[in-house]
């Protein structure tokens, strides 16, 4: 089985059903990941810029749909950026919030993978 980590208030957002895709980084052990897969969702939570702790297990979820982008800006123009953060007001704004977690090289080197929850 799959597993990935959510920052803690995004894993309450998936619970409320407001959160139905997630993007990641397209490396290696998320490129294995398909249609049907169930994946635990890892709560994370992180304080100024740092993971502090993570509760494995916090969430379990079918994944009904993945596509591949090559960065996470395309993604968001692609997809509704609200499903992957709520919170965020424009694309603009979700797109420098994966900023703050990923760079540039990152997203050259491995392109973004967005998976759908069921």
């Amino acid at each position: 089985m799959h597993e990935i980590g959510i920052e803690s208030s995004l894993v309450e957002a998936i619970r409320r059903g407001e959160k139905t895709i997630e993007g990641l980084l397209g490396k290696p052990r998320f490129l294995t990941m398909k249609e049907g897969d169930t994946i635990n969702i890892r709560e994370d939570i992180w304080k100024d810029g740092e993971l502090v702790t993570s509760h494995p297990n916090a969430l379990q979820a079918t994944i009904s749909q993945i596509l591949y982008f090559e960065t996470f800006r395309e993604m968001l123009s692609a997809v509704d950026y609200e499903a992957v953060i709520p919170t965020a007001m424009s694309a603009d704004e979700a797109a420098a919030t994966y900023a703050i977690f990923y760079s540039a090289e990152d997203e050259e080197e491995y392109g973004v993978v967005a998976i759908f929850f069921a």
